[in-house]
């Protein structure tokens, strides 16, 4: 009696499944890998800056460190005029350490009284809706991103979103060893005077 033969069939390596297997795997270490990049290149991230026409209220930010920002505004214009008036006699260079000295001696401090400051420019902004308010962050390169991001948080969250700002790299040298610093008398779109700082690098 003759019996049929059971033709056994060569083990072989599913290619669909192992295919799948392999771009998920792929897929994985992109991400992970992408994830584990971000804590670095999140600190060059670029903010566009708009454009900072005439008659805005101009208000720097200057962060120093993990611990201190250096703020200038229209009231430091002032301090500005009283030092030119009292040392005028100075060589430009020696007047623009000088000015500088002063404005960073008294106005830097820590990061927790910068929020009291953003928090009083925002309720004068939700005061009156008419105003433009312009600010400026400067940051060194190697500054954490979050710290921006903390302070663009509080200026974007107003009422009449009337503060713009803008981000830009710079470090509180760049600003000692600046061309000259100086007060510029701009008109705004009503026509009144209004006296701002004018820093040329």
């Amino acid at each position: 009696m003759a019996f049929k033969r059971n033709r056994e069939r060569k083990r072989t390596i599913e290619l669909v499944s192992f295919m799948d297997m392999i771009f998920i795997l792929l897929v994985f270490f992109l991400v992970t890998s992408f994830v584990i990049r971000t804590s670095y290149q999140e600190r060059s991230l670029y903010v566009p800056t708009p454009k900072n026409t005439l008659g805005r209220a101009q208000i720097l930010i200057q962060l120093i460190g993990n611990d201190r920002v250096f703020w200038m505004d229209e009231s430091a214009s002032d301090l500005v005029s009283k030092i030119e008036e009292n040392y005028g006699y100075l060589s430009p260079v020696h007047l623009r350490n000088k000015i500088l000295s002063e404005l960073i001696k008294q106005n830097s401090f820590s990061f927790n009284k910068l929020g009291e400051k953003l928090e009083n420019l925002r309720t004068r902004a939700e005061k009156n809706p008419s105003a433009k308010f312009f600010v400026l962050i400067r940051s060194p390169n190697d500054m954490p991103y979050f710290r921006i991001v903390d302070i663009i948080a509080k200026l974007s969250n107003t009422k009449y979103r009337n503060i713009n700002y803008g981000c830009v790299g710079g470090t509180i040298a760049q600003i000692k060893k600046c061309k000259r610093i100086y007060i510029v008398a701009e008109k705004d779109s009503n026509g009144k005077k209004r006296k701002n700082i004018r820093i040329d690098f």
